[in-house]
């Protein structure tokens, strides 16, 4: 298995309307690529209070890499990424993205 997660940081209070935009555009993503299995969104709780900057995130898995790949050149993800773009601090700046493989 191999989990995508990526966690925002926005550019200011009005960013959270492009966020939900994107995140509905990746809600329908899994049923279009067999090996994205699965697909969660919503604040970042930072029990251990280390992520602040980070307040909202998603988590998506994968079967494989091949599946990543292929979700990653979907052009709805590429519009959804636009989206969160301009929505975060600094642009791409202020996402940030961890793979874990299991």
């Amino acid at each position: 298995m191999l989990y995508h997660m990526v966690m925002l940081e926005p550019a200011n209070d009005g960013a959270m309307s492009q966020i939900d935009a994107a995140m509905a555009i990746l809600e329908t993503l899994p049923e279009a690529h067999p090996g994205f299995t699965a697909f969660s969104h919503g604040p970042n709780r930072d029990f251990e209070r280390k992520s602040e900057r980070y307040p909202y995130g998603f988590l998506c898995t994968f079967t494989d890499k091949a599946a990543l790949d292929a979700y990653a050149a979907d052009p709805d993800h590429q519009r959804a990424g636009a989206l969160l773009v301009r929505a975060c601090k600094n642009g791409a700046a202020g996402i940030f993205v961890v793979d874990l493989e299991s």
